[in-house]
């Protein structure tokens, strides 16, 4: 009840009491109480007196509890903006410990200082504008689109590995092939995962000419994806003799990662560049052989194999040998069908 209301309310009441009382017995009244005389007062004023003391006892104890309760009721409201609050943090990745007023709120919310929240929908209409812009925003990040988060007020709440910003710069990576190269040039602001999803980027959609400086950090499985890639392509990418070398100068190759090469641009280069390519890889590092003998074989060139062999003991490309005894006895096999990395890289 409103103290206002109740006041007046007590005040007819009193009124009413008094007025009752002396239509009832109009006489005056007068006794003594500790030894003190109490004035002569009508017996409605004394019938008044203690109903109004009692009226205003109530009044001071609802104004009290009232009092009490508007402060109560405060902190629960300040309690319930805490708890936005956590949310709040959870929701954009960066839980906080928040101090409550009441006691089971604080138990209750505690779990919010130690979790990442991710929001499945923002149907509700009961959501809070503050959460629900920051909910739409995650949503759209984590469904794989790409923001500009320096137009979100949240972002300078953001910590370099916040989970919203990882997540965002890899969408932002799928969506423009152009940052991927971004994050290779500033390798030293980004953490290892969103630098390999960026090489993974930048071999599927940038030519041989701009990757050129990356060679290295893209490394040897990388590589044979981007030449694979080169040689198939109906575009330019920037695939000759000379960018191959400098690729390849790169990388720690063995006689399975040549013969790979091999396969891959024989059909893409003229017969002598590949010929030429593999005579001088093979001069700088045996393993090449084997590949630069498959050439030879491809192209019927057997002198040069009998050659090549004679220079090599017996025990020596056993298979490779198995093979040019089967072409000069006019035996009828391709290569292709007994020659593989496996047996020619013993």
């Amino acid at each position: 009840m409103r103290v206002g209301f109740y006041t007046v309310m007590a005040i007819f009441f009193v009124i009413a009491t008094a007025v009752a009382t002396y239509i009832i017995n109009p006489e005056t009244y007068s006794f003594d109480i500790f030894g003190i005389h109490m004035p002569k007062l009508p017996i409605a004023v004394w019938v008044a007196l203690p109903v109004a003391f009692l009226a205003i006892a109530s009044i001071l104890h609802i104004m009290f509890y009232s009092t009490k309760n508007f402060f109560n009721l405060r902190k629960l409201r300040a309690d319930a903006k805490k708890l936005e609050d956590s949310v709040y943090w959870s929701l954009i990745g960066e839980p906080t410990v928040i101090n409550y007023s009441n006691d089971e709120m604080r138990k209750s919310s505690a779990i919010l200082s130690e979790s990442i929240l991710e929001p499945k929908s923002i149907e509700s209409n009961d959501i809070s504008p503050r959460i629900k812009d920051v909910a739409k925003s995650i949503l759209k990040i984590n469904s794989g689109e790409y923001i500009d988060l320096k137009n979100q007020k949240f972002t300078k709440h953001l910590s370099d590995n916040n989970y919203i910003v990882r997540k965002n710069n890899f969408n932002h990576i799928k969506s423009d092939p152009s940052f991927a190269l971004k994050v290779l040039d500033s390798k030293d602001k980004y953490d290892e995962e969103l630098i390999d999803k960026a090489l993974d980027k930048a071999i599927e959609t940038q030519d041989l000419y701009t990757l050129k400086k990356y060679a290295k950090d893209i490394g040897k499985d990388r590589f044979f994806k981007l030449l694979e890639r080169a040689a198939h392509s109906e575009d330019d990418l920037g695939l000759n003799v000379e960018m191959l070398k400098s690729f390849m100068s790169e990388y720690d190759l063995n006689c399975h990662d040549y013969f790979k090469i091999v396969k891959i641009i024989l059909n893409k280069f003229k017969p002598d560049d590949n010929l030429n390519l593999f005579k001088e890889l093979s001069n700088k590092n045996e393993d090449a052989i084997p590949s630069y003998l498959y050439l030879l074989f491809k192209y019927e060139m057997l002198d040069k194999v009998k050659e090549i062999l004679e220079e090599h003991g017996e025990d020596e490309y056993r298979t490779l040998r198995a093979f040019y005894a089967l072409k000069k006895s006019k035996y009828n096999y391709k290569i292709d069908d007994i020659i593989s990395s496996e047996n020619i890289c013993k």
